[in-house]
């Protein structure tokens, strides 16, 4: 059974790439591209917002700044790779001998592991799964998001501070109370944790 995460819609693109024999594929100009039709009535394109972002968490032109700027070309191969997690036993290496995910349970490090409860491209279930491979004295597991709001996708979380505006955006308050003794160092190395475990979820991406 395949992963509810959206990253499936690169597949077409990964299959494409494989069929012309094309060498890397500008994701960043795509969706650059596509950004007025997402964005402006009469929102055409209105289903990739949520990809990105929940209504009102971020500012508009931060929104904005951060698709057409965030996303850069990728190659073909690493599109290809990435489609494998969509297959029996996840995501593996080129030579599609080495399966990530049977290697988790050997890491003697401590991981924060954040979701978004309304996260399209890392669902809070597939982290999860994720996590249970990991030594349980070693994981921290948190969803961000309330029934009654606020709500958080993919880059609510991670994506203000890539951009480095995590200062200005409305989650920055919300890690300050999840973190509340934390200074902004210490603050600024769990949020990067986090990150790295988003990255190492959409590489092994087990299957939900």
């Amino acid at each position: 059974m395949s992963s509810r995460s959206s990253l499936k819609l690169l597949l077409p693109l990964a299959d494409s790439a494989q069929v012309l024999n094309v060498l890397v594929i500008p994701i960043g100009t795509l969706l650059a591209a596509t950004l007025p039709f997402a964005a402006n009535p009469p929102y055409l394109l209105s289903w990739l917002s949520p990809q990105i972002s929940t209504p009102d968490m971020l500012q508009p032109k931060l929104f904005e700044k951060l698709v057409t700027e965030n996303f850069e070309t990728v190659p073909a191969k690493l599109l290809l790779q990435l489609a494998t997690a969509f297959e029996e036993g996840g995501l593996r290496d080129r030579s599609g001998t080495f399966f990530y995910k049977n290697h988790l349970s050997k890491s003697n490090v401590p991981v924060l592991a954040i979701a978004g409860d309304q996260d399209l491209i890392c669902p809070p279930d597939a982290v999860y799964e994720t996590v249970k491979l990991i030594l349980e004295p070693l994981v921290t597991y948190k969803v961000f998001g309330e029934p009654g709001g606020p709500h958080f996708a993919h880059y609510d979380i991670v994506g203000a501070q890539l951009l480095e505006v995590v200062e200005t955006s409305s989650s920055f308050k919300l890690y300050s109370v999840f973190f509340p003794h934390e200074g902004k160092s210490r603050l600024k190395k769990n949020l990067q944790a986090s990150l790295a475990l988003k990255i190492l979820h959409q590489l092994v991406h087990i299957h939900a």
